[in-house]
């Protein structure tokens, strides 16, 4: 077995950080490009990927099937970093080349990278329709892998659209996927799921449990961005609790963590939680340089969501300041963006 062999074998069991170490080492093949964008990538180092994967797709041959692995990777990183009109349009270059070389197995990940993209720009009901139909591909086939991801997208999908039951129901049948293929990162993924839609929806008990669970999973992971994704989670649970002190320690957590792994996107939540935990402790300024600073993360992503939260916080901070009139201003403009994307942001308490 050669080094990439091992590489990739060490990618397919969860070991990313085992494979970095042997690709760094590897030269600069197509293979070898590909292979340690999806190291990286699978580290949640998204933003190190993307050079990587650049090189591998210019390098590949039309007719590889790995030029459209590496498109689909590519796809699935800029997604991650909230830059998800050109995911969408990595994706498109994928599923053209499957579709042209009768690549199936990679026509329909290309296609599920596509409504992915779709559903984080906010074009939630062409998202749905194509999840639905890549779900019945996946149930033909009996992917159970796929048909977790599937009950996971649409769950996060409902959860936009305020649909909290619905939600939740897609993100148990994925953990339940998850533990009859015994895929520990699967079932994190659906428990991050879970956490989420019940704090949106006022049950915070069952957030911080769910949060805890997936923090659990991942605490020894190599994936940075899901110990990110945790402690920042946790932290909103936390903060919604009462428990200030505790959420702002995880919030410093998971800021270290994102801007290590440079995610702007997620990073600007984080920025947003500390300000509020500020807001509530009547450091005004702070918390309005922290809700300014998050916005300023958000602009140039397809995160309407965290521009509309942005927004409603500066108002309410401005209003306290006594600038009613500036506040009126953001809060109309955020309302009216949060419509504009078909969003509810603006009736959520539970953030």
């Amino acid at each position: 077995m050669n080094s990439l062999d091992r590489a990739e074998q060490f990618l397919a069991g969860g070991k990313p950080s085992r494979a970095l170490a042997i690709l760094k080492k590897s030269g600069g093949s197509p293979r070898a490009s590909y292979l340690l964008a999806e190291a990286w990538r699978l580290s949640g180092d998204c933003r190190s990927a993307l050079p990587h994967y650049k090189k591998a797709i210019a390098d590949f041959c039309g007719e590889d099937d790995l030029k459209c692995r590496a498109l689909n990777g590519y796809a699935a990183a800029l997604r991650t970093l909230g830059v998800s009109g050109q995911a969408l349009a990595a994706a498109g270059r994928a599923a053209a080349i499957a579709s042209d070389y009768g690549f199936e197995d990679f026509l329909l990940e290309a296609r599920l990278e596509r409504a992915m993209a779709l559903r984080a720009m906010g074009r939630l009901a062409q998202s749905a329709l194509e999840l639905e139909r890549i779900g019945v591909e996946y149930k033909r086939l009996g992917d159970l892998e796929g048909i977790a991801y599937i009950h996971w997208a649409k769950g996060g999908l409902l959860r936009l659209q305020g649909r909290f039951e619905a939600s939740i129901r897609e993100f148990k049948a994925s953990a339940s996927c998850a533990k009859r293929l015994k895929d520990s990162g699967t079932l994190g993924y659906a428990y991050f799921g879970l956490a989420g839609v019940s704090r949106v929806a006022g049950d915070i008990a069952s957030s911080e449990k769910y949060y805890r669970l997936a923090g659990k999973i991942f605490s020894k992971s190599d994936d940075m961005f899901a110990r990110a994704y945790a402690f920042c989670g946790l932290a909103n649970a936390l903060r919604q609790k009462g428990a200030m002190d505790e959420a702002f320690s995880l919030y410093k957590q998971a800021d270290r963590l994102y801007s290590h792994i440079g995610d702007r996107a997620d990073l600007g939540f984080v920025k947003w939680g500390m300000g509020v935990v500020l807001e509530y402790r009547g450091r005004l300024a702070e918390a309005l340089r922290l809700y300014r600073e998050s916005e300023a993360l958000f602009k140039g992503f397809s995160e309407a969501r965290g521009l509309a939260l942005s927004g409603l916080r500066q108002a309410s901070v401005l209003y306290l300041m006594g600038k009613t009139a500036e506040a009126e201003r953001k809060y109309d403009a955020a309302v009216k963006l949060a419509r504009k994307e078909g969003l509810h942001t603006y009736l959520e308490h539970f953030t």
